[in-house]
């Protein structure tokens, strides 16, 4: 009987040790990011995440960026990204993921920056880069789940963020 139940927690153990969504899922959220450029500015947007299997998660996300007080000369910028995020390490209910992917926005000022850039380019008036992001995130419950991110993108310094989310698995059980 030990053997049988060393076996099942052994079991438990492996599919938690890998699991950050469950298989087929697709989450919905909303999130808040912090530039690392300048101290006033702020984004709001939201994302779909789908996880083809219980360590891999597909990623498409939207941010409008705006200043608190800013001066008429400010331009918020919108952008898009595209990536997949793999577990690193799982202490349930909280995951540590990391990914890659693509990042693009409309930013006026890019080009003038450009040279700082570590791998970027535009076409026409919207600029193209990747981007490298680390996550913790925390289940609440079976469907909420919240998270910290770190997004640091090959544009330049200029773009990297600081977010905080949560997502929502309507069909969640």
């Amino acid at each position: 009987m030990k053997r049988v139940l060393f076996l099942i927690v052994l079991l438990c153990n492996f599919y938690m040790s890998f699991a950050q969504y469950d298989p087929g899922a697709t989450n919905y959220g909303l999130v808040a990011a912090k530039s690392f450029a300048l101290e006033n500015e702020l984004a709001i947007g939201g994302r779909v995440e789908y996880a083809f299997n219980c360590y891999t998660t597909f990623m498409g996300e939207y941010n409008r960026t705006f200043a608190l007080g800013a001066d008429k000369e400010y331009e918020g910028f919108n952008e898009l990204a595209l990536g997949v995020n793999l577990i690193l390490f799982n202490w349930y209910p909280t995951t540590i993921t990391a990914g890659m992917g693509y990042v693009g926005n409309d930013s006026s000022i890019f080009r003038d920056i450009e040279d700082e850039a570590f791998l970027g380019f535009s076409t026409g008036n919207f600029n193209h880069g990747a981007q490298i992001k680390i996550r913790a995130l925390h289940q609440i419950s079976t469907p909420v789940h919240i998270f910290a991110e770190l997004n640091v993108k090959s544009l330049g310094r200029r773009y990297d963020t600081f977010l905080i989310g949560f997502s929502y698995d309507f069909y969640g059980r």
